[in-house]
């Protein structure tokens, strides 16, 4: 009962999860995250939040199917709805010429984040124990670390939180074998070719041993202060950065971003990119110095790409991060008369209907009326050297620089339709009608075009 008194109190002292709330359990089946399962499950039989399972399979060594099956048999009978997933960890290391472990973290984080967005939780719950957080403060130390590394892991970093800091690895274990509860155990824990393995095994043993018998309790005390001063120099930094669950694209407004000095930048990027995007390594001080350079005086529609494919661009108003995607182009539609057409690639219905002269005529930017159409239309995405000659101009202008002088933001140009019939573009929704089209008296028939989304997001 200790340990589960201990981690209510944790979590409620420092707003972990809100009553009501939906929770996911990431549960690998070693003894920490075990625990995890228990003790979340208890208060979660107490009303405290809704509780879901979630393990992931790295596929790095053969027992892992096994440790599967531990989990899932675990969840069900607890009750709890079970979600699993997996992935090839040795073969994505070799393709991303990264280390086996890092490959790992990145893939887990993006499964646990995409079943947290599945099943609407507003939070993951990981199973670090008091002793991570002392090995991992060392750690730190011998890589160099700044301040913010000397601090420790945080009890939450976006939608990811920690409930066992308060408790120790030992205690767990205790707590596991009196319950009768099965666990797995990683043999690559005994391996001291890890640094971590090495931290835990042969440095930390030594500095109890030899130097300070009290060392837990001193890192964990350097950690505390160091928190409190991490969190009053990110205060003013996280003011301004859009609050949003889960780790989609982040757009922070140029003007916030230029009240911040550097080292406020550099909090900004650091932040988004661990805490949005899950990108946590790998990335340098000329990264840093790059994305400084690109919001200082970079040039609108200028992209930036940052390391395990993320990117930032630079927009008018905007800096926006998020990962990057590579979208086919849409393909072009074709509309041949009056009626109904579903465009499930554009998520469009478009209705096309004949309006009779003197019609009163209304428009909009997903509704218009045109005259002098010839059909058949085509719907397609924008190309180089498309022109138009907006209502009340006499020359043409490039799109391009409609849509920049519309403040479209360069991440939504893509997307948007453009309309064509034989004689080119005459509109782009939102964008720019083309002269050409203009209803005028004497102009005969025209023809009235309405949209609606098919779905939600046009």
């Amino acid at each position: 009962m200790r340990c589960i008194d201990a981690v209510r109190e944790w979590m409620s002292s420092r707003g972990l999860c809100a009553p009501g709330t939906r929770v996911i359990a990431a549960v690998s089946g070693g003894p920490d995250s075990m625990a995890l399962l228990e003790i979340l499950g208890r208060l979660s039989r107490d009303g405290a939040f809704e509780l879901a399972v979630a393990h992931f399979d790295h596929k790095i060594r053969p027992e892992t199917g096994r440790e599967r099956v531990l989990v899932e048999r675990r969840a069900r009978a607890l009750g709890l709805p079970f979600m699993g997933g997996s992935a090839d960890v040795p073969a994505e290391s070799r393709r991303l010429r990264k280390g086996m472990e890092e490959s790992a973290r990145v893939l887990r984080h993006r499964f646990l984040e995409e079943c947290a967005a599945s099943w609407n939780a507003s939070a993951v719950a990981l199973g670090h124990t008091r002793d991570d957080q002392i090995e991992t403060i060392l750690q730190n130390i011998i890589r160099g670390s700044g301040f913010r590394g000397l601090a420790g892991m945080p009890s939450r970093r976006g939608v990811f939180i920690r409930p066992l800091l308060g408790c120790g690895r030992e205690e767990l274990r205790t707590f596991l074998r009196r319950g009768g509860v099965r666990y797995a155990i990683d043999p690559s824990n005994r391996d001291t070719a890890m640094l971590r393995n090495r931290v835990r095994r042969v440095l930390l043993p030594l500095l109890r041993g030899r130097f300070n018998p009290a060392i837990d309790v001193a890192l964990l005390r350097l950690a505390d202060n160091l928190a409190e001063v991490r969190d009053a120099i990110e205060k003013p930094v996280r003011a301004v950065i859009p609050r949003a669950a889960g780790s989609g694209a982040v757009r922070v407004p140029l003007g916030k971003i230029g009240r911040l000095d550097d080292f406020g930048l550099y909090l900004l990027v650091d932040i988004v990119l661990r805490e949005r995007l899950g990108v946590a390594s790998d990335v340098e001080k000329k990264h840093y110095d790059a994305v400084k350079r690109l919001a200082r005086t970079g040039r609108s529609g200028r992209r930036l790409p940052l390391p395990h494919g993320a990117e930032v661009v630079r927009e008018q108003r905007d800096l926006l991060f998020r990962r990057a995607t590579r979208r086919e182009p849409r393909p072009a539609a074709v509309i041949r008369g009056s009626g109904r057409h579903l465009l499930p690639a554009w998520n469009l219905s478009v209705l096309v209907e004949r309006a009779l002269p003197g019609t009163a005529l209304r428009a909009g930017p997903r509704q218009a009326t045109f005259s002098s159409l010839r059909f058949p239309l085509v719907v397609r995405p924008r190309r180089p050297g498309d022109r138009m000659t907006p209502f009340g101009m006499r020359g043409s202008k490039k799109l391009s620089d409609l849509m920049i002088d519309r403040k479209i933001p360069c991440s939504r140009r893509d997307a948007l339709p453009v309309f064509e019939d034989e004689n080119g573009p005459f509109w782009v929704p939102g964008v720019a009608t083309d002269e050409r089209t203009r209803v005028a008296a004497g102009s005969g028939e025209a023809v009235r075009i309405k949209l609606s989304s098919l779905r939600r997001g046009f």
